[in-house]
Order: structure tokens, then C-alpha cells, then sequence
């Protein structure tokens, strides 16, 4: 008899529809930006997480984001990392500003004047 009602009760379940079916959980993550991607002249050296970096040959670095870090620096200049724009991997690309050349101070050595009359 118990046979039976275990078999009755198994084929009940196959066979019947269940009304109320939980939704399956939507995964989500936390993690905003997953990477920043800096971008500049080879040779161009900035600071992130307390650590310097170099831009190589290939133009770019990318480096996982830190919890704790939200700006870089730049020839002494904070640059805050959450104001550029975050691709659908969650990767921020950070365009690093060409190096200027130092320009050489005007000089205060008179030239000869090559004016007539003087």
C-alpha cells in the first residue's frame, strides 16, 4: 500500500504544474568600476594606490581597482578617477594629458639692435 502512495504522490508532482514557482535569484554585483585603463605617451609616469606607473610602449596600462584608491596623480596633480566614463566590463579609461616640455626662460640679455640710426 505504501508502494503505491509513493508512487502516486511522485507522479502527482511530474505531472501537476506548481502554481507558486520561486524566481529564480537575479545575480547582482556590488563592484562599480572593476579596472582603470590609463592611456598617454609611452614614458608618462602617474601614481595610483601608492604605487608609480609607467605607461609602456602600447600607450596603456590597466590596472585592477583598489577599494581604497579614487584619484591618481599626475605631475603633482590629484586626479579623481570616478568622473570618467565606465564601459560595460566596468573598466574606466583614464586619458593621462601629454607631457609639456619645459620651456626655457625668456632671456634678459639685451640683442644688438640692428636699426638704423642707433
Amino acid at each position: 500500500m505504501n508502494r503505491i502512495l509513493a508512487a502516486a504522490a511522485i507522479a502527482v508532482q511530474l505531472t501537476v504544474p506548481q502554481l507558486a514557482r520561486a524566481a529564480a535569484p537575479k545575480p547582482t554585483c556590488n563592484i562599480k568600476t572593476v579596472s582603470y585603463k590609463f592611456t598617454g605617451a609611452p614614458g608618462t609616469a602617474f601614481r595610483y594606490d601608492g604605487e608609480k606607473y609607467t605607461v609602456p610602449t602600447s600607450g596603456s596600462i590597466e590596472l585592477i581597482a583598489s577599494k581604497k584608491a579614487t584619484e591618481a596623480e599626475l605631475a603633482g596633480n590629484q586626479i579623481s578617477l570616478d568622473l570618467f566614463p565606465i564601459d560595460e566590463f566596468g573598466t574606466r579609461t583614464i586619458p593621462l594629458p601629454l607631457s609639456q616640455p619645459a620651456t626655457p626662460a625668456p632671456s634678459t640679455a639685451s640683442s644688438a639692435s640692428t636699426a638704423k640710426g642707433e
